[in-house]
């Protein structure tokens, strides 16, 4: 089962919260929309939001209807993608079926089918699943089928932005009255509705998780370029095959089997002007990488995409794919997923000169789903034949397409220092697919369970097991009551004839049971989530042990005299599960990665930082964000009038793994990183590491974070590395300026008494 990030967990409930109040308002047709930027897993939040609703709504009592149906509609056959990828989010589940046209039965959607259907076979009148045939088969009797049976429609709208069109969205009026489904979920990074009921996923937020990268660069160091007797065209792929080569070799130092991959696109074809023109790039294109390049189709270097020719895409969104160029057409872009693809060529006459993250959403995947030290690996690089000065960014994305950036000086002398990053992943509130394995021992080491595969007897002896626990296991024996607050139907209430206790018979009621029976003994993980595995996991014990089937286990389970022994086990099971997800967390906890670290050779800046004359910054420009504290300004101020006694001086970053970071423990304990504001190296060949202060701010820490700078500085120093510094508070006295540090552990930052003064001006004592 998936894990959902934080962000992804808040849209599902919000998904949920919208759902529950459309499907009490009158009348049909509301729609609620769910924005979230790619790469951020749209279809897995929708899977995630289709479980929890299949799940929840058979006991909620306010609603009017308590059942529901899917039509999942996407475009360019998305919808396949989709239907693969939550088959596979489905697999331990049972809560939702996806399904295809074909698989309809009964002239019908039944409740929790998803009915993934391709945009372009409803788009026209005459298109099979929409017209009325002989045999009765539309899409239109299937939705109102389901409603006849008391099933609410619910239709999803994958990408809607690629409906917008006027001729399109007319047509897409018509399908959606005609479907009239209670509920339209439109999902898009840029969706075109508007409505009161919207979710919102943050782009910051996703990075934050980092599933995508930290932002794209256009055109880095482009103008400054030199062809060369090249063409344009001809200098573009130099540049960006240059750039491919340098992040192939950032992830071998990292020790990362990751070829990256350079994306060049082409326009999609028009008219027969723009087909010929098209061609004449796509030979020049080929020609130079083959004869200039090396790269061709035949030594599997070059992939290509286009709607006549199709070379070298088996595998090609593996790692470790040898294809280091791919060139493809506009069309294919929406829904491909390939994390590797790292720089993006636009081979064509722009119609607009408008940037956004629709623009390059191929390259904004991050290949593991993590950031990197090394920053080149977290940008994506995106290279056209426009220059920086014409380029326009929608407002939107202004802070994740940029064109800033910084190169670090080539008279650089090392730093020699070593950063500190964690590599934690969260371990959730609920069971996992690890729980199987849990009520699997349980049931070997408390019960006597075996499974000798090559013991033919072994479903014999396990049973007998159940005889010695006196645990009935006749079915014609047995029969289960109906607990009188269990909905098995849409009354309010469970009729009662005298004294007489009502008994499950059908499949259908029993299933029911057993759902309710798993959702009350999930222990204190999450209900939605959990039920659906500790259901799978004792049926499959059923299975695969006891070779009983599932209305054999339903009886079994749910009888009254046996239940006690099987919450006993349950029991035993969570508290094993729960042991393995405790050792997983200390395991997870002590993941602290330690490496070299350097000042970055570049730097991308996003739209709230200000280009500052600063030559004496080791990266060229410096740039300054806009809302910075005084402190760090008068710093960097004081650095620069004194950079004859510095090699350089860096303004660190505040997050992320390419920064430099100390370890520490804060004031509640927790494992936490302190990003010390700068990093100097004087002539001398001192380095110095100073986080810039006022006297008494950050009470809780500070103190903390200058005595592990500290522990950090007298390790390099034992290592005949010099450095000093630690918390450096700027102080007046008659109008003088002075920095002052302590070499010593502190108690606070409020007492100087005994600290050192920074002074550049004379020699700098260790």
């Amino acid at each position: 089962m998936i894990l959902l990030k934080k962000y992804q967990e808040e849209a599902v409930d919000s998904l949920l919260t919208n759902t529950y109040k459309l499907l009490k308002k009158p009348m049909a047709r509301h729609t609620q929309v769910l924005k979230a930027p790619t790469g951020s897993g749209k279809t897995v939040m929708m899977a995630a939001f289709l479980n929890k609703l299949c799940e929840e709504i058979p006991d909620r009592l306010d609603l009017p209807k308590r059942e529901v149906a899917f039509v999942w509609i996407a475009p360019n056959k998305l919808h396949i993608q989709s239907y693969i990828s939550l088959k596979n989010y489905f697999s331990e589940l049972r809560s939702i079926k996806p399904i295809h046209f074909e698989d309809i039965t009964d002239n019908a959607l039944k409740p929790n089918e998803v009915l993934f259907v391709n945009w372009e076979s409803i788009n026209k009148e005459k298109n099979v699943m929409v017209r009325e045939t002989e045999t009765g088969k539309s899409l239109y009797r299937y939705v109102n089928g389901a409603r006849m049976n008391d099933v609410e429609i619910v239709v999803i709208i994958d990408e809607e932005h690629m409906f917008a069109n006027t001729k399109t969205a007319k047509r897409t009026a018509e399908v959606l009255q005609n479907i009239y489904p209670k509920i339209e979920i439109r999902v898009s990074a840029t969706p075109v509705t508007n409505t009161d009921y919207k979710t919102v996923v943050e782009r910051a937020d996703v990075v934050e998780q980092e599933m995508i990268k930290e932002g794209i660069v256009l055109n880095p160091a482009l103008d400054t370029y030199i062809q060369n007797n090249r063409t344009l065209n001809q200098a573009l792929i130099d540049i960006a095959l240059e750039k491919r080569v340098q992040l192939a070799e950032a992830y071998k130092r990292l020790g990362k089997n990751i070829n990256p991959l350079l994306l060049i696109q082409l326009p999609n074809d028009t008219t027969e002007d723009n087909s010929v023109e098209d061609k004449k790039i796509i030979d020049e294109v080929t020609q130079y990488l083959e004869h200039t390049c090396g790269i061709t189709t035949q030594n599997g270097k070059l992939a290509i995409w286009l709607s006549g020719k199709k070379e070298n895409l088996d595998n090609l969104e593996d790692y470790d794919n040898m294809t280091e160029v791919l060139i493809f057409k506009q069309a294919i872009a929406l829904g491909w997923d390939c994390p590797r693809a790292a720089v993006l060529l636009i081979f064509r006459e722009l119609h607009s000169q408008t940037f956004t993250i629709q623009t390059v959403g191929r390259i904004l995947r991050m290949p593991e789903q993590i950031h990197y030290p090394d920053s080149l690996l977290n940008q994506g690089y995106v290279y056209t034949n426009l220059s920086k000065n014409q380029i326009e960014v929608v407002q939107d994305d202004m802070t994740y397409i940029t064109s800033n950036k910084a190169i670090r000086k080539e008279q650089y002398a090392a730093a020699n220092l070593s950063s500190t990053y964690y590599n934690t992943r969260l371990v959730r509130n609920r069971l996992g697919s690890k729980f199987k394995r849990a009520l699997y021992n349980v049931a070997e080491k408390h019960w006597g369970f075996t499974r000798d595969l090559d013991n033919d007897d072994f479903y014999t002896r396990n049973r007998k097991v159940l005889e010695t626990r006196m645990i009935v296991a006749d079915v014609t024996k047995i029969e289960v009551i109906i607990p009188e607050n269990i909905m098995l139907t849409g009354e309010l209430q469970i009729e009662r004839v005298e004294q007489t206790a009502r008994f499950a018979k059908t499949e259908g009621e029993l299933n029911v049971l057993f759902r309710h029976f798993c959702r009350a003994h999930v222990g204190d993980y999450a209900v939605v989530d959990s039920t659906p595995i500790l259901e799978m996991a004792l049926r499959l014990l059923f299975e695969e042990y006891l070779n009983f089937n599932e209305f054999e286990t339903n009886k079994i389970m749910l009888y009254e005299n046996n239940q006690p022994q099987f919450v006993e086990l349950i029991s035993l099971a969570l508290e094993e599960f729960t042991a393995m997800q405790e050792a997983k967390a200390k395991t997870a906890t002590k993941d602290k990665q330690v490496y070299p670290w350097e000042v970055p050779a570049e730097r991308i800046y996003n739209e709230q930082y200000n280009e500052q004359d600063k030559p004496a910054h080791a990266l060229i420009p410096f740039y300054e964000k806009a809302k910075v504290s005084l402190p760090e300004v008068r710093f960097a101020e004081y650095l620069e009038a004194n950079k004859a006694h510095l090699e350089w001086w860096y303004k660190n970053g505040e997050s992320a793994k390419e920064h430099f970071a100390v370890p520490y423990i804060d004031y509640i304990g927790k494992e936490s990183l302190f990003y010390v504001d700068f990093i100097l190296l004087t002539k001398s060949g001192v380095r110095c590491l100073f986080d810039t202060k006022s006297e008494g701010s950050d009470p809780a820490n500070a103190h903390l974070k200058h005595n592990a700078l500290v522990e950090y500085i007298e390790s390099l120093n034992a290592k005949g590395i010099p450095t000093i510094g630690g918390i450096i508070i700027r102080k007046e006295t008659g109008g003088v300026e002075t920095w002052r540090y302590c070499k010593n552990r502190i108690v606070n930052t409020n007492d100087l008494t005994g600290w050192d003064f920074f002074n550049l001006n004379a020699p700098v004592n260790i």
